[in-house]
């Protein structure tokens, strides 16, 4: 009797330990935690359709920037918040999606475009970029700064 008791015990304990984790998973996605990123496909026809720009990186499994760039650069609060309330993002697998890498001429890996609301380039920077670099060409993309000035010239206005 005790042992059936012990084993009841240990089976619901594990199952609630379980559930637990599986549940701040699923509430962690849902808040939003982390860039919120879309298919090609569906980040073009929501950028269309809410007059944002696109912020758009290619990456692929075997990159060892890209991964440094998802740890590091992905990763920032600062770079998070900024890029989900004024981009939309799309994150492309080049292995995956060859044929939205050539329409982009993607040479190497990672490459991030910023496209206008509607989807024509604005500009694009290839290789691994820092969180503090990402936020200051977030910036000055998002806010037109690009039209009226170098991105040099941006930098030094912001000191």
């Amino acid at each position: 009797m005790m042992k059936k008791w012990i084993l009841t015990t240990l089976s619901l304990a594990l199952i609630l330990v379980f559930t637990d984790k599986r549940d701040q998973l699923f509430a962690s996605q849902a808040t939003g935690d982390g860039i919120q990123w879309l298919s090609y496909e569906e980040g073009r026809m929501q950028g269309e359709a809410q007059h944002k720009k696109v912020f758009l990186v290619f990456l692929a499994d075997w990159c060892q920037y890209c991964h440094k760039m998802n740890k590091e650069t992905f990763q920032d609060p600062t770079v998070i918040a900024y890029v989900n309330q004024n981009f939309i993002p799309i994150s492309v697998d080049l292995d995956k999606e060859q044929d939205i890498g050539n329409k982009y001429q993607v040479r190497g890996l990672p490459t991030t475009f910023f496209l206008s609301e509607k989807g024509q380039r604005i500009a694009n920077r290839p290789g691994f970029i820092s969180s503090d670099d990402m936020l200051n060409l977030l910036k000055y993309y998002d806010t037109d700064s690009y039209q009226s000035m170098s991105y040099t010239d941006f930098l030094k206005k912001k000191k």
